[in-house]
């Protein structure tokens, strides 16, 4: 098969992968739900409809913050306005959760949207590609101060092999980005960039905005408080849903079970919303930590719930987007 053909083929199959996976993930959802009391588990979630607003605004500070963990990366005369950097977060998000482009999409959207008069594409896409590293190690940090806490709180031979896979998992995604630094991946780019046109072309001296930005102690400083911030945030949303649930659960508890739980979607990111994987997480750490299947369960519905409501908001943000606002 010729160079064009192939690659034709492997974009035909890239949408093919991604629907099954996508269909797997929708079969072990299905069979979690026949697993178990399907009347308790929307019963749970009828008894917790009003908690809804409170959840979605506990998201909306976790948004609000990783926003700013973003914005901050950039000089102040690039840097966008904080409203247009929520949005852009909100946007993210909601192509990552919604749409099957395995958890990478949203930020290829964010970059071109971002791009205006004194933000080209090459310094937009550094930016964002940087701001998903900072984002990685603080979640990184975040899991192992949740793994730290469930080793001293919970004694579950469950939660010792997720530990392992969550280790191994964060280990291999610390050698791509070891390995990807040693062989020079940023200045091979820039060399491919500079001699192309269009899109690709826009791109030329990535490598070296992602250097200049990289380089910025302070502001990187400041991203990663801002991403712990939200990290940290989203232990309030998981504690609401809990409460409203009915659980006697303390923020100790919720704070455990959010972290893992981001592990173990980071571990399923290829499956399109982590379908299956995520619930399959809750139902593990919940019984760890005591919380009974039909609320692990409808917990994952009512974060699937929020997904929903607020990825509509941003899909609609991206379809009927308003012009940029100026900068600082």
């Amino acid at each position: 098969m010729s160079g064009p053909e192939a690659a034709t083929a492997r974009a035909a199959g890239r949408p093919r992968g991604r629907a099954w996976l996508l269909a797997l993930g929708v079969g072990v959802l299905v069979a979690i739900l026949l697993a178990n009391d399907v009347r308790a588990i929307f019963h749970a979630l009828i008894e917790a409809r009003f908690a809804i607003v409170p959840i979605v605004a506990a998201h909306l500070l976790v948004t609000m913050a990783a926003a700013q963990g973003w914005r901050v990366l950039l000089p102040r005369p690039q840097r966008p306005g904080f409203v247009t950097s929520f949005r852009l977060r909100l946007i993210k998000e909601s192509v990552n959760g919604l749409l099957p482009v395995a958890q990478v999409g949203g930020d290829v959207v964010r970059a071109r949207l971002a791009v205006g008069p004194h933000l080209p594409l090459r310094t937009s896409a550094a930016s964002c590609l940087l701001d998903v590293l900072v984002g990685l190690a603080c979640l990184a940090f975040f899991i192992l101060a949740g793994l730290l806490a469930a080793a001293i709180v919970l004694s579950d031979p469950r939660l010792d092999r997720l530990a392992v896979q969550l280790a191994i998992a964060g280990g291999l995604v610390t050698l791509c980005v070891v390995a990807g630094e040693r062989v020079g991946v940023l200045r091979l780019l820039d060399r491919i960039t500079a001699k192309s046109e269009g899109a690709l072309g826009r791109l030329s001296g990535f490598g070296a905005e992602m250097a200049r930005l990289g380089v910025r102690k302070g502001p990187l400083a400041a991203s990663a408080l801002w991403h712990l911030a939200s990290w940290v945030l989203g232990v309030l949303e998981t504690w609401i849903a809990l409460r409203a649930l009915g659980a006697e659960a303390g923020l100790g508890q919720a704070f455990v079970l959010e972290s893992l739980a981001q592990g173990v979607r980071a571990i399923g990111f290829a499956v399109p919303g982590a379908l299956g994987v995520q619930e399959g997480g809750y139902l593990l750490i919940c019984a760890a930590l005591g919380v009974p299947a039909e609320q692990a369960v409808a917990l994952s519905l009512i974060r699937r719930l929020r997904e929903l409501a607020l990825g509509l908001v941003g899909l609609g943000l991206w379809r009927f987007r308003t012009p940029e606002l100026p900068p600082e």
